[in-house]
C-alpha cells in the first residue's frame, strides 16, 4: 500500500512539475531533494515507562518540512511542533507497532516505516531474543511465527518474527495476528462435550445414536468418549481421495455436518467401536452435530456462548463464512489460505485464534479452570495407546519429551501449522503458531519448549538431552488437498 502511494503520488509530481518547469524555469531548479529524514528502523520500550521519540528532519533547499505520523496505537501520540512521539503503555498495549512516518517539502516527500516494541518485561524480551535465534539456526526460511506462553502465575509472555502476505501487501506479525489453528479446534470442541457431561446433559459412555440421528455405521455402539478419543472406527473424510474427488467438492462450496458425515455412512466403519485407533476428523464433526443437536444453538453461537466468552477468548473465532472476497481481519496470510471453504472441516478444524487466546484457552482447559477437576483428569487417560494406538486422551495429545510429561494438540492445514502444549508440573502453557509449512517445525517447537521449561518454570528440572525427531510429537496425515492432522 506504501509503494503504491510513493508511486502514485511521485508519478502525479513528476508530471505536474514538468509542466510547471517547462514555463517557469527560472524560478524552480529539476535538482530538487526530497526531505532528509533521521529514524531508527526499530524501538523498544516496556508498560508503563514513559516513551518518547524525536524524529529528526532537514530539508536539503531550506524548505518547510511537514511530518506526519500514521497508525499511531492509542497510547501513543504525536506533536507535530515538536516532531516527538511520546506515550506510556499499559499492560493490554503490550505488542508489535507499525507506524508510518512521513517527511512532506511541499514537491518532494519521504517515508520511512517505524517498528515499536513494547514489552511487558525483561522475560519477555529475552523470549523475543531467543525466538530470532531460533528461527535464524533452525528455520530460517519460515515466513513468520507468533508464540505466547502463560506460566503458573497467569502472566503473558508473547515474541513474534517474519511477515505474512506477500507482495505489497505484506504486513509484519503482531499480537493481532490470527491463525488458522486447524486440529487445535478439537480440544476446543471436547472442551465443549465435557461441559454439557458436567451439566448433565451428556454421557461420556451414551451412544452417538441417543444424541443424534444419523445413518453413521455402529452408531448405537460408538460412544461420545471413543469419538473423542478416535477409537470409534469412524471413516475420515478429510484424510480420503473420495473427499478431495467427489463431484460436489468445490473450493467455495458450503458443507453441511450431514454431507461430511454421509462420507462416514457411504465407506463404512473402520473397525468395532473401542477396539483400535485411527484418527478421525468427521468423529469431530459427530460431536459438534451433537453440541447442536443438545444446545438447540447453532455451532458458531455454542463456541462463543459456552467456550469463548467463559474462557474470554475474544481474538478466536468459528470460522464457517471466510472466502477470498469475505476475509478474516488479522488472519496471517499465505498462497493457500482461502483455498477451500473451512466448514469442509467444522468442529474438526475450523477455528481461527491469536496465539494469546490459544495458550489462554488450553490454561482454562488443562489447568482446571473451565472443569471439574474429575474432568480436567479425565482429558490426559491415554485411551490410544491403551488399544494400541498413538497416545491420545479425550481430544487430547499425549507427549514426552526430555522426561518432561505435557499434553495439547497439534494442528496443519493449508500450510498453517500450530501446537498448543500443557506442562501440568509446571502449570505452563505454550502456543506456537506459523502460517508457513516448514520440515523443521517440530525442531523449533521443542527449542521454544525447552527455553520455557528452563527459563517459566521455577519447580522443573532442566529437560534431558533429546534427540529431534526421536519422539514425534504428531502423525503426519496427508491427503490430495490438505495437510490435516
Amino acid at each position: 500500500m506504501i509503494y503504491f502511494k510513493i508511486l502514485k503520488r511521485s508519478l502525479l509530481f513528476l508530471a505536474l512539475s514538468s509542466l510547471f518547469i517547462a514555463s517557469c524555469s527560472d524560478i524552480f531548479s529539476t535538482n530538487e531533494e526530497p526531505p532528509e529524514l533521521e529514524l531508527p528502523s526499530r524501538l523498544t520500550t516496556f508498560v508503563e515507562e514513559e516513551f518518547t521519540q524525536a524524529i529528526i528532519v532537514d530539508d536539503p533547499q531550506g524548505l518547510e518540512v511537514e511530518v506526519t505520523v500514521n497508525g499511531l496505537p492509542e497510547w501513543l501520540t504525536f506533536s507535530p511542533n515538536e516532531n516527538q512521539l511520546r506515550g506510556v503503555p499499559s499492560e493490554t498495549d503490550a505488542g508489535l507497532y507499525q507506524l508510518e512516518v512521513e517527511a512532506d517539502n511541499g514537491t518532494r516527500f519521504v517515508t520511512a516505516d517505524l517498528l515499536i516494541r513494547v514489552y511487558r518485561s525483561d522475560d519477555e524480551l529475552a523470549l523475543q531474543s531467543k525466538l530470532n535465534n531460533a528461527v535464524n539456526t533452525t528455520t530460517s526460511d519460515l515466513d513468520g511465527i507468533s508464540i505466547a506462553i502463560i506460566d503458573r502465575n497467569g502472566d503473558t509472555f508473547q515474541a513474534f518474527n517474519g511477515t505474512s502476505g506477500s507482495g505489497f501487501g505484506r504486513s509484519y506479525i503482531d499480537q493481532s495476528s490470527k491463525f488458522r489453528i486447524a486440529s487445535i479446534t478439537k480440544p476446543m470442541t471436547t472442551a465443549m462435550i465435557l461441559k454439557l457431561v458436567e451439566d448433565g446433559q451428556l454421557n461420556l459412555d451414551g451412544y452417538v445414536e441417543e444424541y443424534y440421528e444419523t445413518e453413521l455405521p455402529n452408531a448405537d455402539s460408538i460412544t461420545i468418549r471413543q469419538l473423542l478419543s478416535h477409537t470409534g472406527g469412524v471413516f475420515d473424510h478429510l484424510n480420503s481421495s473420495s473427499f478431495w474427488t467427489d463431484p460436489s467438492f468445490s473450493s467455495t462450496k458450503v458443507w453441511t455436518a450431514e454431507e461430511l458425515i454421509e462420507f462416514a455412512v457411504r465407506n463404512g466403519g473402520e473397525f468395532p467401536p473401542g477396539e483400535s485407533y485411527k484418527y478421525s476428523n468427521t468423529g469431530f464433526v459427530v460431536l459438534g452435530a451433537i453440541v447442536e443437536e443438545i444446545t438447540g444453538m447453532d455451532l458458531e453461537d455454542a463456541y462463543e456462548k459456552l467456550l469463548f466468552e467463559p474462557m474470554e477468548l475474544s481474538s478466536t473465532l468459528y470460522d464457517n463464512f471466510s472466502t477470498e472476497s469475505n476475509t478474516i481481519p488479522n488472519l496471517a496470510l499465505n498462497s493457500r489460505t482461502y483455498e477451500y471453504h473451512l466448514t469442509a472441516v467444522g468442529s474438526a478444524g475450523a477455528i481461527a485464534a491469536t496465539p494469546e487466546d490459544v495458550a489462554r484457552a488450553g490454561r482454562y482447559l488443562y489447568g482446571g479452570h473451565y472443569l471439574s477437576t474429575e474432568l480436567t483428569e479425565k482429558l490426559s487417560d491415554n485411551i490410544g495407546e491403551s488399544v494400541g494406538g498413538a497416545d491420545y486422551g479425550l481430544g487430547t495429545r499425549i507427549w514426552e519429551t526430555g522426561g518432561i510429561h505435557h499434553y495439547g494438540h497439534t494442528g496443519g492445514l493449508m500450510d498453517y501449522q500450530s501446537i498448543l502444549m500443557y506442562i501440568p508440573e509446571a502449570d505452563i502453557t505454550i502456543a506456537m503458531h506459523t502460517h508457513d509449512s516448514n520440515s523443521n517445525w517440530f525442531t523449533l517447537v521443542d527449542d521454544i519448549f525447552a527455553y520455557a521449561v528452563q527459563n517459566f518454570s521455577d519447580e522443573l528440572a532442566k529437560p534431558e538431552p533429546f534427540i529431534h525427531g526421536a519422539e514425534p510429537r504428531d502423525e503426519i496425515i496427508l491427503d490430495d488437498a490438505a495437510n490435516f492432522n
